[in-house]
């Protein structure tokens, strides 16, 4: 930051004074020294009356947060340069931010009044600056002036409506958006706002409308017409947005914004050859290549070509998917049978990428359990659990790996720990709940645990399997078959199944357990608890 105008020429000034002041300004930016940097390069630009001197002491200034001096030197930088929007738009921001908002209203007047200045970029750079930095009430507080200060300005009102919008404040938006409007309806970001209020109120048919009348009145705006491809993909209109897409490309076939878009578009409705070849062509461009690698790897993904995935997934090194597609290279390789690959991807993934090491953990445990390896995965959340002490998530899988090791111990201790951080925590209760009557010990514990479960989600199918379960531990087979059957009906799932066939022959129905266990049999019969089911009733099987 500190180096850019060492070899700049300066005006006849005293030379040498000059230069040593931007030397030495130099040098105590470089070491942090900023206050020495601001003031040294605000007394060169006063010598020299130089602008850029002028716009290095502002930027100074901005990068140290030192709002009074960041002002004296863009007041001076637009001084000496009337006519750059630059200095004015600063000033007018950091006076607005400050709470100073006369003299912001003054310079945003002079910048408005500068030939040539777009205003409605200058004024969403404005709302997006207070935006992040002004509480909610002073920057629509503010916002207000402007429009008082501004009442014929119709982007003024454009940029309240975006502030309110912004803050949630929907009617206001409308409001100031119908202003912008009436003052001019060609407005076309004012019409997209005013859309994307109606949506998200829940009218998209008006939506719809406004969109539909902004591009007939600007039939050749390809942004407006990209965004009501967009529009439309989200009401489920596919045919809709697929047909706005192709406009936008047979008038311009270079317009790869919508050339990507008609691709993912093509993805989501199935069309996996239509989009696999318009990825292909945005891969010649190195703009959209890494985006178009990673989506040509989910389309052999697809279509089983694992091999052929994990090619493309590794060729994306970089770009907003490349995260994704390492990850998704990762369970290619788990499907490819290379585990011991995959783990030690998985570890580089966490040193890589170190804000995501919680999802990475889960994964890897996840990965462990599927290969029947619970002491490896139990050590894994360990140590995991050593880096992020206390995480629910990793807590949460360590108790259900525990189970598995019979390690009862840690996962009543991690459950509870779970439950002392959120005592509604619904999974937790009805883990604990249903090992406690799992294992017969500590029934009416087991069951306050399971009624707080059933109070917060009533129909929930696994708590529902848990409550039968536990009645069935206290002899009470005919509620535990009603409850059992309830779980059942919501959930075809081969535990719940075990658990109904074992209540059903408990009580004479052999029958019915018999075809529960053979449809649950036949949809996973490998499942650990369908296996304990036919090593204990082996009867039922013929043996």
């Amino acid at each position: 930051m500190f180096a850019d105008l060492r070899t700049r020429k300066v005006p006849p000034a005293p030379q040498s004074e000059v230069v040593y002041l931007i030397l030495s300004a130099e040098l105590a930016g470089q070491s942090g020294q900023y206050k020495v940097a601001q003031d040294n390069y605000l007394k060169a630009a006063k010598l020299t009356r130089d602008p850029r001197v002028a716009e290095r002491a502002t930027q100074i200034a901005l990068f140290a947060k030192d709002v009074p001096r960041a002002l004296e030197a863009a007041t001076f930088w637009s001084e000496r340069e009337p006519q750059n929007p630059a200095p004015r738009r600063i000033a007018a921001v950091l006076n607005l931010r400050e709470g100073m908002v006369d003299r912001g209203i003054e310079q945003l007047r002079a910048l408005l009044a500068l030939p040539g200045i777009e205003v409605e970029n200058t004024l969403i750079e404005l709302v997006r600056m207070l935006d992040s930095e002004v509480p909610k009430d002073e920057s629509l507080r503010i916002m207000e002036q402007l429009e008082r200060a501004f009442p014929r300005t119709a982007e003024i009102h454009f940029a309240y409506a975006l502030m309110a919008t912004n803050k949630g404040e929907y009617q206001l938006a409308l409001e100031q958006i119908q202003k912008a409007l009436a003052m001019r309806p060609s407005l076309s970001r004012a019409q997209l706002l005013q859309a994307q209020l109606m949506s998200q109120m829940g009218d998209s048919e008006a939506a719809r409308d406004i969109i539909r009348g902004a591009l007939q009145n600007d039939p050749n705006n390809d942004r407006l017409r990209l965004i009501f491809a967009q529009f439309l993909t989200k009401t489920g209109d596919l045919r809709g947005a697929e047909r706005e897409l192709k406009r936008v490309l047979s008038k311009e076939p270079g317009n790869d914004d919508a050339r990507f878009g008609l691709a993912v578009l093509l993805l989501e409705m199935g069309q996996d050859e239509r989009a696999g070849a318009e990825f292909l062509r945005l891969s010649a461009d190195e703009k959209w290549r890494g985006q178009a690698y990673f989506y040509l790897g989910v389309l052999e993904v697809r279509s089983s070509h694992f091999s052929n995935a994990l090619q493309w997934f590794d060729k994306v090194e970089s770009g907003p998917n490349e995260f994704d597609a390492r990850v998704n290279a990762i369970s290619v390789l788990i499907k490819l049978g290379r585990p011991g690959e995959a783990r030690i991807r998985l570890g580089d993934l966490r040193r890589r990428f170190p804000n995501e090491a919680l999802r990475l953990y889960l994964l890897e445990s996840e990965l462990l359990v599927k290969r029947k390896d619970p002491k490896a995965a139990f050590e894994l959340l360990t140590g995991a659990l050593a880096e992020m002490p206390g995480q629910v998530e990793l807590l949460y899988s360590r108790a259900l790996v525990a189970e598995q090791l019979d390690r009862i111990d840690v996962l009543e201790a991690d459950l509870r720990a779970v439950l002392e951080k959120n005592p509604n925590d619904v999974n937790a209760l009805n883990a604990l709940g249903f090992t406690l009557a799992d294992r017969g010990e500590r029934l009416d514990e087991a069951q306050a645990l399971l009624e707080r479960a059933m109070r917060l989600k009533p129909d929930d199918a696994a708590i529902l399997d848990s409550w039968g379960w536990l009645q069935y531990r206290r002899g009470n087979y005919d509620q535990a078959a009603i409850y059992l059957q309830r779980a059942h009906k919501l959930l075809n799932d081969p535990e719940i199944a075990a658990h109904l066939g074992e209540v059903l022959w408990e009580k004479g129905r052999r029958d019915e357990a018999r075809r529960v266990w053979r449809a649950a049999l036949k949809s996973d019969p490998n499942h650990d608890e369908m296996k304990r089911i036919k090593s204990k009733y082996r009867e039922a099987f013929g043996h």
